[in-house]
């Protein structure tokens, strides 16, 4: 990977590091950086997270501005604005709409970083802001990670020109390696029979990861496969909600809630199927990272769903907000497991080839390249 000439620092601006794709995405890139010989700073506008916990020890900075309260907190954005000058920052990569804001107007200040900005999803891809800070120069590249999201930037308006990007989301592949025994003990912790056929989800307990809909399909499958388990991992605002829905619909004993898990290999590998039921993505990690441990993949056709799963090859397609195709398809790679061994190996082959940690740090590198300006000397 070539990065451009040193002296050079790029500093990542984030809300947080909590469990999540768009986390995972900094944390990754952050970190394939840092080892290809960048000096990289991450910046939290809210707090830490479990996800930041290894990046001092790597060598990679973690400093968490503090922002305050409801509304806008000019007193962190002056403490940020200050960091990146100390810091000698040459290029801010912010990452959605609230780092952007905080991260394009402390580079303005401290009148030196380019900004790059990345958009992770496809529902916040035609905003109004990210025009006016483009027209306003307070954003220099734009990034989206998916023609879709892309796609639906340029129907709102959003110009669509040299300064304009997609890059795919990618992943280390080797860290996803577990083992039988891995997979063996995840399911005993679950009490579930070695045997069972098991599918899962990683991802936020939240409305756009519609776990209701995978709720309403298990209860569907359990009439047809009353051995199948369901392991749900992940944290969020609807797990009592949810929790209050599993026993409603009489799933207790089979779909099993796992809690947020930094780590997620073990969890894939005890997975037969790898379940994404949102109703809106940019390109989920999720789906990245259980291809690359060669689960079979059943996801939504939205955002950049069909961007990853090659539908019928890699995994099966469905529509969002339809228990019934979700059970059918879940149902269908339980009942054939030659098959979802093949699109297991595909998808892993897949990810190898258009998904991968160095193709989306090469990518980003020279962004950063076409961004960067040497920095102003200025006091904030």
């Amino acid at each position: 990977m070539t990065l451009p000439a040193a002296p050079f620092t790029i500093g990542h601006v984030v809300l947080s590091l909590d469990v999540g794709g768009l986390e995972r995405v900094v944390a990754t890139l952050a970190g394939a950086q840092h080892r290809a010989g960048a000096r990289v700073i991450v910046y939290c506008l809210d707090r830490a997270g479990d996800l930041a916990e290894p990046l001092p020890e790597a060598g990679i900075p973690v400093h968490v501005v503090g922002r305050g309260g409801r509304g806008f907190d000019a007193s962190a954005l002056l403490r940020l604005a200050r960091r990146l000058r100390a810091d000698g920052v040459g290029v801010v990569h912010c990452h959605n709409h609230g780092a952007l804001v905080y991260g394009a107007l402390a580079a303005r200040m401290a009148r030196g970083p380019r900004v790059v900005y990345t958009v992770h999803g496809a529902k916040t891809s035609g905003r109004r802001a990210t025009r006016r800070f483009m027209r306003l120069g307070l954003v220099h590249e734009v990034v989206f990670v998916s023609a879709h999201a892309r796609g639906i930037a340029r129907a709102a308006g959003i110009p669509d020109d040299s300064r304009v990007h997609t890059v795919l989301n990618g992943i280390d592949v080797h860290a996803l390696a577990a083992t039988a025994a891995d997979a063996a003990r995840i399911r005993a912790s679950f009490s579930i029979p070695a045997g069972a056929p098991v599918c899962g989800i990683v991802a936020r307990l939240t409305p756009a990861k519609d776990h209701r809909t995978l709720l309403a399909a298990m209860e569907l499958l359990r009439n047809a496969r009353p051995d199948a388990h369901c392991v749900v991992v992940g944290d969020g605002e609807l797990r009592d909600e949810l929790l209050r829905e599993r026993a409603r619909r009489g799933l207790d004993d089979c779909v099993h809630f796992a809690g947020a898990q930094g780590e997620v290999a073990a969890y894939l590998a005890a997975m037969d199927v790898f379940v994404l039921s949102s109703v809106t993505e940019g390109l989920a990690m999720t789906l990245l990272e259980a291809m690359a441990a060669g689960r079979p993949v059943v996801a939504t056709r939205v955002g950049g769903n069909p961007e990853v799963v090659e539908d019928g090859v890699t995994g099966l397609v469905v529509p969002p907000r339809d228990p019934a195709a979700l059970a059918g398809a879940i149902r269908a790679l339980m009942d054939d497991p030659g098959r979802a061994a093949a699109m297991g190996s595909a998808g892993r082959e897949r990810v190898r080839e258009k998904f991968s940690l160095e193709a989306m740090a090469g990518r980003y590198a020279a962004i950063y390249a076409a961004a960067a300006v040497p920095p102003a000397v200025t006091t904030v």
